[in-house]
């Protein structure tokens, strides 16, 4: 029989990237993955790497001769037989972090290897040991995130938060089935957000020709992407734009000017404008406040109101030409949402304003996100049954997202 298929002999891979670095991080795992760590492993002092409770780091050495200098930690167990008690994979595993170098790299892992491991490329600790599907897509997507802020959320649901959640309803359900309901519930209104930080947010600036939203976008983006021209109806085209704001990947789309126009090209470039409300995740309907309002201004509020937009006044570089009748008809609050995209006033406001409607209650670290659309499905379904008191029905449909596809 060949060893590469042997699926139970230990294992282990480099996770970072090779080439010289400060660390490089190995991982073991498999059957007896502890045991044959504790047989390379001469800790610095204290009790033997078996003797170690899960989770908590050790100093110490690995390789031949002096070795290199290490540290070693045993994996979350608890959570693990968790997963095995309701019939799921489990897998020992152990992390070891060494010098960057490829020689004590080299050195670390030829010591496992020496001792009955395997050596193997990364890809197959992502395949071979995500207890579930949600970890293993979790993997994946943590590869191409685009944030640091993103980049944690992934890590945590990597290291098994949204399957611990699961877990937890799935034993609660015949107890108090009432309790799993609003946790399924609360998992799905996260969802809501957690599904766009993998592909990102969509944000529309909306408004009439000549308000400023391309200079807004520029100065969201932090360069000029978009031509700003002082001829009105300058954008026809969409206009777009990949950014971070507060951490979240956002793609911020500017838009023809909405008026009233016989001009069949500015007509094109407003009905893409509209189709584009549709899509967004969230509006900014841009005026300018150096300008009387006037009936193209309030048919804007008045269309896009189902899409509960931000209002946001611009140009307060510039004379306000509004009264006060007008300023609580769009109800922009003179002190929070006046903003000059030329000179940079109140875009720290707006800023907040957009994070703070994509993701309104962000949860504490370490906390289940759902940032796949079918794991949102799966939990509007299980939710639904729950509604209807099939309890039994719930169990399998929440079951099937450890399943790895």
């Amino acid at each position: 029989m060949n060893d590469s298929t042997n699926k139970d002999r230990v294992r282990i891979c480099l996770l970072t990237p090779r080439g010289a670095g400060a660390i490089g991080s190995l991982k073991a795992w498999g059957p007896g993955a502890i045991e044959l760590a504790d047989r390379v492993f001469r800790p610095a002092f204290g009790a033997r790497l078996i003797e170690t409770p899960p989770g908590r780091s050790r100093l110490g050495r690995i390789g031949a001769g002096t070795g290199d200098e290490v540290v070693v930690s045993i994996d979350d167990l608890k959570y693990l037989q968790i997963l095995e008690s309701i019939g799921l994979a489990r897998f020992e595993s152990v992390e070891v972090h060494c010098h960057g170098g490829a020689a004590a790299i080299e050195l670390v892992t030829r010591a496992f290897v020496e001792a009955g491991a395997e050596r193997v490329d990364a890809s197959r600790w992502t395949i071979e040991t995500s207890p579930s599907g949600l970890i293993a897509e979790a993997r994946r997507a943590l590869e191409g995130a685009s944030t640091t802020r993103v980049a944690k959320i992934l890590l945590d649901q990597a290291a098994g938060a949204i399957d611990r959640e699961i877990v937890e309803i799935l034993e609660m359900i015949d107890r108090d089935p009432d309790s799993a309901l609003e946790r399924i519930r609360r998992l799905i209104a996260r969802g809501s957000w957690g599904t766009k930080l993998v592909e990102g947010f969509r944000v529309v600036i909306a408004g009439k020709p000549n308000v400023g939203k391309s200079r807004l976008l520029n100065a969201l983006a932090g360069y000029g992407r978009a031509i700003v021209d002082p001829a009105p109806g300058t954008t026809r085209d969409l206009v777009t734009e990949r950014t971070a704001i507060d951490g979240l990947p956002v793609e911020l789309v500017d838009t023809a000017g909405i008026r009233e126009t016989t001009r069949e090209i500015e007509s094109m470039g407003i009905d893409l404008a509209i189709k584009a409300y549709k899509s967004a995740d969230l509006v900014i309907l841009l005026f300018d406040r150096s300008r009387p309002l006037d009936r193209d201004d309030f048919k804007l509020i008045d269309e896009l109101a189902p899409f509960a937009p931000i209002q946001t006044a611009n140009k307060a570089d510039l004379a306000c030409a509004w009264s006060e009748t007008e300023v609580e008809r769009i109800g922009v609050d003179r002190s929070r949402l006046v903003v000059s995209a030329e000179r940079g006033d109140g875009l720290d406001v707006l800023i907040a304003t957009i994070a703070d409607r994509l993701v309104a209650d962000p949860p504490p670290p370490g906390s289940a996100v759902p940032f796949r659309e079918s794991t949102l499905r799966t939990l509007q379904e299980a939710e639904t049954r729950l509604k209807q008191n099939d309890l039994k029905a719930a169990v399998p449909i929440l079951g099937s997202l450890f399943t790895k596809n």
